[in-house]
């Protein structure tokens, strides 16, 4: 659990402990059977944290299964699967360091408000179906898909957290012979008949969350562990009471026979269906001519200034590196830069407000009308939009910039805008920021599509990359270099 909106009374002697010699615990949010987990601070990086700590003795089997958890969980890189900081032994205990997510669980929203509109459970479950086809790409299981485990943050985040039990294809079994971890009444069959598991395992756990999110109560849960096990075993739920759209694909995926469950992907084109009553999103109120007019003022700003105060640069603005004017480096044209070295397989670029790395041999689109600098190759592409738009326009919030607004997510927004499920705020280079990735299907096939807003002196810096949803490993190492490698320049 890595939420909460107040954290409860915690020991005094561990309140305030400073662990890894960075991380100081500020108050206990809760406690499981794996661990305690704690309201903290990164003195170093400033920022708000969650820190599980282990409650087994060192080296112990728990000891294992915490760090399997922080394993598992650093694996999988969606915004719908809680990130996971780093590990830190202390004492010979290992503690976990997570980022703090403000809200609260699914379980809690169920025990306040009851069933869940159609629309809504389908948005959470959504979310929820991504983050595990993404666990299960990186041969990870979760085998406790509950609504304890999915919190539902603020902005409409929702993340599925706890991976404390999973399973890592490869790894050796945590679990002893006649040994049983998980939640009875949240367990596929075939794992209570001692089967191995595998995705649709997962599959069937999300089958009995989305029931209980619109029938408002567990269909296996009985009061006695031996009659849960049963109701389990022989499939026997009550009927369906409020479920409408998603009765059919909750009785798919509580198949008995996991060959006959439906695949994470068909589920999340379920589900879309399911969420497209949703509203459309508003139209921005700054038109596109009138960005385009904006942005084409900033560029002639931008270029008399340098006329002014750098007369003696040359037109592609690489000073001495020893001038004190060469950090400006005003780059008119879309072109490698020289200044740098860049890393094995990519080249430098620059061009006017920003510089990163890009895949070596890709093909350089001059600025378009939209203020989009574009490198391709193939069915390849990175997007590059420094400074187009400002900040306060949206009222300061970048969130409701990429969520709203933004013009290169509105193909979502026109077709596929429900699986905008994992927008989360993050820092980089001291710059606050707003990221997500999606799908949606275009020219007859799947696009998949990594993006990022950051704010850079009030200014909206944007990073796209784009590829076939089936070649999701591809995009995310160009996307995550040139996210590493991007640096504004005036």
């Amino acid at each position: 659990m890595t939420t909460g909106d107040e954290p409860v009374e915690g020991s005094a002697a561990t309140e305030q402990r400073l662990i890894g010699g960075r991380y100081r615990l500020t108050g206990r949010l809760g406690a499981g059977g794996m661990g305690t987990v704690w309201a903290g601070r990164d003195t170093l990086m400033d920022r708000e944290v969650a820190v599980k700590q282990a409650l087994t003795a060192a080296a112990g089997p728990l000891t294992a299964r915490i760090l399997r958890e922080a394993r598992a969980a650093a694996r999988v890189e969606h915004p719908a699967v809680v990130t996971v900081h780093d590990v830190v032994v202390e004492d010979g205990h290992p503690w976990i360091v997570m980022e703090r997510v403000h809200g609260e669980p699914l379980a809690d929203r169920l025990d306040r408000t009851g069933a869940l509109p159609e629309r809504e459970a389908a948005r959470i479950g959504t979310a929820v179906t991504e983050a595990l086809a993404a666990a299960h790409a990186r041969g990870v299981l979760h085998r406790d898909v509950k609504p304890g485990n999915v919190l539902l943050g603020n902005g409409g985040r929702v993340v599925l957290t706890d991976f404390g039990i999973a399973y890592i294809v490869g790894e050796e079994s945590l679990t002893q012979a006649g040994e049983f971890v998980g939640s009875l009444a949240y367990t596929a069959p075939e794992r209570m008949g001692g089967q191995r598991p595998g995705p649709a395992s997962d599959m069937w756990s999300l089958g009995v969350l989305l029931y209980e999110m619109v029938e408002a109560r567990s269909p296996f849960r009985r009061e006695s562990m031996e009659a849960t096990v049963g109701a389990v075993l022989t499939g026997k739920m009550p009927p369906f009471c409020r479920a409408a759209a998603l009765a059919p694909l909750i009785k798919a995926l509580l198949a008995a026979d996991p060959a006959a469950r439906p695949t994470a992907h068909a589920v999340v084109e379920a589900l879309r269906a399911a969420a497209g009553s949703a509203e459309p999103a508003r139209k921005s109120p700054v038109t596109r001519s009138r960005r385009r007019m904006r942005w084409a003022a900033a560029l002639l700003s931008t270029a008399a200034l340098a006329a002014v105060t750098l007369p003696q640069l040359d037109q592609f603005g690489d000073g001495s590196p020893s001038s004190p004017r060469a950090s400006a480096r005003p780059s008119p044209k879309n072109s490698p830069s020289a200044s740098q070295t860049a890393a094995k397989g990519y080249e430098n670029v620059s061009a006017p407000g920003f510089e990163l790395e890009i895949p070596a041999g890709w093909r350089h689109h001059d600025m378009n009308a939209d203020g989009q600098y574009r490198y391709t190759k193939g069915e390849y592409e990175l997007v590059v939009v420094p400074g187009r738009d400002a900040v306060a326009d949206y009222g300061k919030s970048l969130m409701t910039y990429q969520r709203e607004y933004e013009p290169e997510l509105q193909p979502f927004r026109d077709s596929t805008w429900a699986t905008s499920t994992g927008l989360s705020a993050f820092e980089a280079g001291g710059h606050r920021g707003v990221r997500g990735q999606f799908t949606w299907e275009g020219r007859g096939e799947e696009r998949f599509v990594l993006n990022r807003a950051l704010d850079i002196d009030g200014r909206i810096h944007l990073l796209l990359a784009i590829g076939p949803e089936a070649d999701r490993d591809t995009v995310t190492r160009f996307y995550d270099h040139a996210a590493k490698t991007y640096e504004p320049s005036n």
